[in-house]
């Protein structure tokens, strides 16, 4: 589990967010997004990613191979 408690959110996390926000096209993709976003917000230095959360963020910020997209 990518623990956020250490000094708040990583700011390797918080980059990662941001390039899937822009890389985001499937609803899914959006939905995910904007589920995290809204972790972040409610939870703040608390906020935690488990280790398929944050799979699934590097897959959508690195805008390729992930499952749901068509090729």
């Amino acid at each position: 589990m990518m623990d956020l408690n250490h000094d708040g959110p990583a700011g390797n996390w918080l980059s990662l967010l941001a390039a899937a926000e822009a890389n985001a096209e499937t609803e899914f993709e959006i939905e995910f997004c904007a589920s995290l976003r809204e972790k972040l917000d409610a939870y703040g230095d608390r906020a935690r990613l488990t280790p398929a959360q944050e799979y699934k963020l590097r897959c959508i910020a690195e805008a390729g191979g992930f499952w749901e997209r068509s090729a």
